[in-house]
């Protein structure tokens, strides 16, 4: 599904694909969040996140034949040293990508802060604060960031943005990409979690205050972004504008 001339949603899939790029994009898979969530919560669950990850993005190289793909941001889960678990799933997924890839592209999410020590050992480039090329800007979104000059198109993440779907008692969730303008004119978008583990920040039910992007929160008027959800059994469903899904829960 187009969302601009340029920029297709993977159907079914939380990824977009830049034709003119040739470039696959995903953002937020926060691997290692198990160990954390048994660790620091007490929530356990099986370790198999990496592995839903790995089998989505076969489905996804199996539909586009690029051999480029970008991580937005937030590769890993701890905001501190890198656990065990991150470790070995960080280098096992390079792995697997440099197989599939010619070029892995990461930016830096603000859970990426010792990713740079697993990637000086695999020998993976982390570009931060942002990455540019051809007018497509990269950037986490947890931050502002100076914009250069010559961006027609910001591509984010860290919302990790889902609208709720409600009717009586009854409520649905689901992942959804955000695409529209910024208050300057330029075009954005923001990523859904590739994360199998991410619950999401309900988009039409939160105040613009309670956003976790200053980009969303300050640069762009929340409520005019079109809204796609993401479904792996339907597809990528529009569901229009923001303010006009608004509900209260």
């Amino acid at each position: 599904m187009k969302i601009f001339e340029d920029i297709e949603v993977i159907n079914g899939h939380k990824a977009i694909f830049i034709e003119s790029l040739d470039l696959i994009v995903i953002s937020d898979l926060q691997l290692g969040e198990e160990l954390y969530l048994a660790e620091e919560k007490g929530i356990f669950v099986p370790q198999v996140q990496l592995k839903e990850i790995k089998k989505e993005l076969n489905n996804i190289f199996k539909k586009v034949k690029s051999k480029r793909i970008l991580i937005n941001g937030d590769v890993k889960h701890e905001f501190g040293e890198a656990s065990s678990q991150e470790w070995r799933e960080v280098i096992e997924l390079v792995e697997f990508l440099r197989k599939k890839t010619k070029e892995i592209i990461v930016v830096r999410g603000n859970h990426d802060n010792y990713l740079l020590n697993i990637a000086s050992k695999i020998n993976l480039r982390v570009f931060d604060p942002y990455y540019l090329e051809e007018g497509y800007l990269f950037t986490h979104g947890h931050k502002k960031i100076v914009y250069p000059q010559d961006f027609h198109t910001l591509i984010i993440g860290h919302e990790e943005p889902a609208i709720v779907l409600k009717e009586g008692f009854d409520k649905i969730k689901l992942p959804a990409l955000l695409y529209g303008k910024m208050k300057n004119g330029k075009r954005i978008v923001c990523l859904p979690a590739f994360s199998f583990l991410s619950s999401g920040t309900e988009i039409n039910a939160v105040d613009k205050e309670d956003l976790l992007s200053p980009m969303l929160k300050e640069e762009v008027n929340v409520d005019e972004l079109e809204v796609i959800a993401i479904d792996k059994e339907v597809g990528a469903l529009r569901f229009g504008k923001i303010k006009d899904i608004k509900i209260s829960l």
